[in-house]
């Protein structure tokens, strides 16, 4: 045993004593007593994105269609049919949205290899890399819609003998609507990929590598959507045919369809999507047989996401109506009158509609050999 000992004594001191074959420490150096290589890798990505976004639409409308025809005679008053076709249309509509998408990606690799047999030192190799992104949206519309309209259909005979009159038809329509909407849509993709190799033919006296990897990975969405829709009607339709005469009338049908429409429309929301990925590998193998030192190895992975979502929405809808058929017949002797025929409707509603959607998503992927 101890004449092995005085044989290995001699055997490393005669490898100590040429200077040309130990001087050095090149990574791929041959011989011995090789400094071990170092290595270090820093990565940082920030990035804000800021989105803004406001739009408002305004209509106001006051209308009055009016159709009065007049007849008077002392004697005869034969009317034709008289038609009326009245309409009164008022809209607003508005729309907010934002857009955006942030990737970042890194992709770190490290490999040491060294070809010193006696009395290397290990490979010391750090990565780090940092990932932050920052999204702020906001998304605002506004809509509004004001009517003020009379539909008014007035035909007046008058005469001394008879009237006769055609038919009289009235058609009168008032609409109203606002419609308003307003969104955010944002995506963030963050990725690391993180790779450390380090390899030694070394058989004696060798020092382990050490190896360290550090990810952070910070996401933050903040979106705000507002929508509001407001629609305020006064609407007046009017069929008032008047007869007088002093003879006998003789009237055809009268028929008036009125509509008065008003709603107000309005929806806000907010999407967001949040995909981390890491994923670490290290990988140490040595050769050493005598006086080997353990290869170290760390990984520190973090991961933090945070979605702040509102989405607010309001639709009102007002509406004042007057739907009115007063048909008049006056006569000194006989009125023989036609059908009276009305259809008379008002409609009013209002929608409103918010909704939020956030899906995150984080994965980790850590691997060590030695």
């Amino acid at each position: 045993m101890r004449s092995k000992l005085i044989a290995l004594v001699v055997t490393l001191g005669a490898m100590a004593v040429p200077a040309t074959a130990m001087a050095g420490g090149n990574p791929g150096s041959t011989g011995g007593g090789a400094a071990g290589v170092g290595q270090a890798q820093l990565a940082s990505q920030l990035a804000a994105t800021l989105q803004k976004a406001a739009s408002q639409a305004q209509a106001g409308q006051n209308a009055v269609n009016s159709n009065a025809p007049v007849n008077t005679a002392g004697g005869n008053v034969t009317g034709g049919a008289n038609t009326a076709a009245q309409n009164a249309l008022n809209g607003a509509a508005s729309g907010a949205g934002n857009n955006a998408g942030t990737t970042q990606t890194n992709n770190q690799s490290q490999s040491a290899g060294s070809s010193c047999s006696v009395g290397c030192g290990g490979a010391g190799q750090a990565q780090g890399s940092t990932q932050l992104a920052k999204t702020l949206q906001g998304a605002a519309s506004s809509a509004d819609a004001n009517q003020g309209a009379v539909n008014a259909n007035v035909p007046v005979n008058t005469a001394g003998g008879d009237v006769t009159g055609g038919a009289n038809t009235a058609a009168q329509n008032a609409a109203n609507g606002a419609k308003s909407g307003a969104g955010n849509n944002a995506g963030t993709d963050q990725t690391n990929n993180q790779s450390q190799s380090a390899g030694s033919a070394c058989s004696i006296g060798c020092g382990g590598s050490g190896q360290a990897q550090q990810s952070g990975q910070h996401a933050a969405t903040l979106q705000a959507a507002l929508s509001a829709a407001n629609a305020n009607q006064n609407a007046v339709n009017a069929n008032v045919p008047v007869n007088v005469a002093g003879g006998d009338i003789t009237g055809g049908a009268n028929t008036a369809a009125q509509n008065a429409g008003n709603g107000a429309l309005s929806g806000a929301g907010n999407n967001a999507g949040t995909d981390q990925t890491s994923n670490q590998g290290q990988s140490a193998g040595s050769a050493c047989s005598v006086g080997c030192g353990g290869a170290g190895q760390a990984q520190f992975n973090l991961q933090r996401a945070i979605t702040a979502q509102l989405a607010a929405s309001c639709a009102n809808a007002w509406q004042n109506l007057v739907n009115s058929n007063a048909p008049v017949n006056t006569a000194g002797g006989d009125v023989l009158g036609g059908a009276n025929t009305a259809a008379q409707n008002g409609l009013q509603g209002s929608i409103s509609g918010a909704g939020n959607n956030a899906g995150t998503e984080q994965d980790g992927g850590q691997g060590q050999t030695a």
